[in-house]
């Protein structure tokens, strides 16, 4: 019963404000959270992990394409979470936008990205940061390449030396922050300027006014999805933990397959696979996301790629490691690696397309 009205008790803040620059040109029309995985807006993953720990009372940040990314959230979200969303007309920093939405966090709460893919179980993060009567908790994790990231040194579960985005010869962990904290309301009173960033601003601060920062190692899915192989990655991922296994002649591995009737002689391994999609002879879909309304015409091959909705792929046609935005058609005896197609592009036929962004920016409701 405690820990029931520990939980029911917390708050969440999600920051989704962010341009995703990296991402572009994908971030051109679509706001970086809501990017489709494995059939669900990444950031419906975070929402779903604080849903499980009983948090149903959320606040988003947000500001470039807000009006795409509420619309998206509003559409996805459980019926009885109850989001505010925070719009921000020039960029607070990570700190500064939950600075803005302080008069809202009155007892514990969490904080997440919206553009990063995370299932985390919260309720034991929760229960740790309980248990250690912590005043701020970061969620860590284990990556290959630390200069990405902030990395930290514990000692007993409290984090003793903090780097952002450490330099070759400055690297002295592998252990790096999700972006993922819990924290106690009284540590707002250390943000004193906007903008402010936690990693660059707050964290140091609070350690400088010997402020004691937990580290809690997370225990699932986290990746950071900001470039666009990272999306067919994270596709692939999800498809792997939450599919379902098949053993058939046509259809192998754990795939995610939401309608198989315009499916016909097709072989599809690791993938998922959306409504109302159409899929003609001899087509083969391997380690992909293909998304709903799509054509896949005779001996289409589709390697390690993400096609959005509304695609048509025309007969013979070879898309790898590659990223097709919705309502492109790509034309027949086509090649496409290692590139990026920007929504509503024709693709004539015969067409070579290696190592390439075609991208027609589309502007929105950016701030």
């Amino acid at each position: 019963m405690i820990v029931v009205y520990y939980l029911m008790t917390v708050k969440a803040v999600v920051m989704a404000g962010g341009k995703g620059t990296r991402l572009r040109p994908i971030t051109y029309s679509i706001p970086k959270p809501v990017v489709p995985i494995a059939g669900k807006p990444c950031m419906l993953y975070l929402l779903d992990s604080y849903y499980s720990a009983g948090i149903k009372d959320i606040i988003v940040t947000t500001g470039y394409k807000f009006s795409s990314l509420i619309t998206s959230i509003i559409e996805n979200k459980h019926n009885d979470q109850a989001i505010l969303f925070s719009v921000e007309e020039e960029p607070a920093g990570t700190a500064g936008s939950v600075k803005m939405v302080s008069n809202f966090l009155d007892d514990t709460f969490v904080v997440g990205s919206g553009d990063i893919l995370s299932d985390f179980n919260i309720a034991e993060i929760l229960d740790f940061h309980r248990k250690n009567k912590a005043m701020i908790t970061i969620v860590l994790t284990e990556v290959d390449d630390p200069s990405q990231f902030g990395i930290v040194e514990m000692e007993n579960n409290k984090i003793v030396r903090f780097l952002e985005k450490p330099g070759k010869d400055e690297t002295f962990s592998n252990i790096a922050s999700t972006g993922i904290y819990v924290i106690e309301p009284e540590i707002l009173d250390y943000i004193n300027d906007i903008p402010y960033d936690f990693a660059r601003d707050l964290f140091p601060n609070l350690m400088k006014n010997n402020i004691d920062i937990y580290g809690y190692m997370g225990k699932g899915v986290w990746l950071d999805t900001g470039r666009p192989n990272d999306l067919i990655t994270a596709n692939q991922i999800m498809v792997e933990k939450y599919g379902k296994s098949y053993e058939d002649d046509f259809i192998k591995g754990k795939n995610i397959i939401l309608d198989l009737t315009g499916i016909h002689d097709a072989t599809i391994e690791k993938c998922y696979i959306g409504k109302n999609i159409k899929i003609i002879d001899g087509v083969k879909i391997k380690n992909s996301a293909v998304y709903d309304n799509t054509v896949l015409e005779n001996n289409v091959e589709i390697i390690n790629s993400l096609l959005m909705s509304n695609v048509t792929v025309k007969p013979n046609t070879k898309i790898k490691n590659s990223v097709i935005m919705k309502n492109c058609v790509i034309g027949e005896d086509s090649e496409i690696i290692d590139s990026i197609i920007a929504p509503d592009m024709d693709i004539r036929g015969k067409s070579r397309i290696y190592n390439v962004s075609l991208a027609s920016k589309v502007l929105g409701d950016e701030i």
